[in-house]
């Protein structure tokens, strides 16, 4: 199973890294992304950890939940340390911890380079997702990768739009149906169409002709976005009949999911 269609969250620095001890400051969580060499640099390629034994980890974690679907490991670029196998914990809450099949031990590396992919049975839904050795050759020492699904997040726009009291709309010579389009611009584009919600949120309106002596029953007025893109819409303000709108007032919500 490949990796390639799902986000490599270390590389892309979408998690906090810490872990239960460093051997020092140049063998820290900084240095554990697969497949880090520290070139010039200095320190090691890899996390340390400065005790050895089976309550050492290293943990990833963020604010919003993530799926995970696989972890890489590999073992120290620059001296013989890898981790011979391994268990994996995650919380959802931060509170109530699970053990990814019961504490089982999962295969892990054998050499200093060679990436050992584990792919979960099922996705794991965690805020926090720890690595933790439970054997290992010389050193507790590791690069790694958690791999995780495309998350879809929301993103909302809010406005408001007016046709202005001086259009058609408040004519006093033109009757039947009338509209007005105005044009609105998101002030950010979106990254997809959005859906848009639009409704009137103030009203001045009369049913009354120019000389106020025949009033009429009804008004008829309302609003609608349509022509919508990633970079705005247009608003259609309209009436019906007799109806006169002098002061005309939307409010708009954008969501997308990006």
């Amino acid at each position: 199973m490949s990796t390639s269609t799902h986000i490599p969250v270390v590389y892309n620095s979408l998690v906090n890294l810490r872990t239960s001890t460093n051997y020092n400051g140049e063998h820290s969580q900084f240095d554990s992304v697969l497949n880090y060499k520290n070139g010039t640099v200095g320190g090691a390629e890899a996390w340390c950890a400065a005790i050895l034994d089976t309550n050492q980890y290293i943990m990833a974690g963020s604010q919003l939940p993530k799926t995970f679907i696989a972890v890489g490991i590999q073992g120290r670029g620059d001296m013989d340390q890898w981790v011979t196998s391994f268990k994996v914990r995650y919380t959802l809450d931060g509170v109530n911890w699970k053990e990814y099949r019961n504490g089982a031990a999962l295969p892990g590396n054998n050499d200093r380079n060679t990436v050992v992919t584990h792919h979960f049975d099922q996705p794991i839904r965690a805020r926090s997702i720890a690595i933790c050795p439970l054997t290992w050759y010389t050193h507790i020492s590791l690069r790694f990768e958690l791999y995780a699904q495309v998350e879809e997040n929301s993103f909302t726009q809010v406005g408001r739009v007016s046709p202005g009291s001086d259009t058609v709309l408040n004519s006093t010579t033109n009757t039947g149906a009338r509209e007005v389009l105005v044009d609105v611009v998101f002030p950010v584009e979106f990254k997809s169409t959005p859906t848009v919600s639009i409704t009137l949120g103030h009203i001045d309106t009369t049913s009354a002709d120019a000389t106020g002596t025949d009033v009429y029953q009804q008004t008829r007025v309302d609003v609608q976005a349509i022509d919508i893109t990633t970079k705005g819409f247009k608003a259609r303000f309209y009436v019906w009949r007799n109806a006169r709108a002098y002061n005309l007032r939307a409010d708009y919500v954008a969501v997308s999911l990006e």
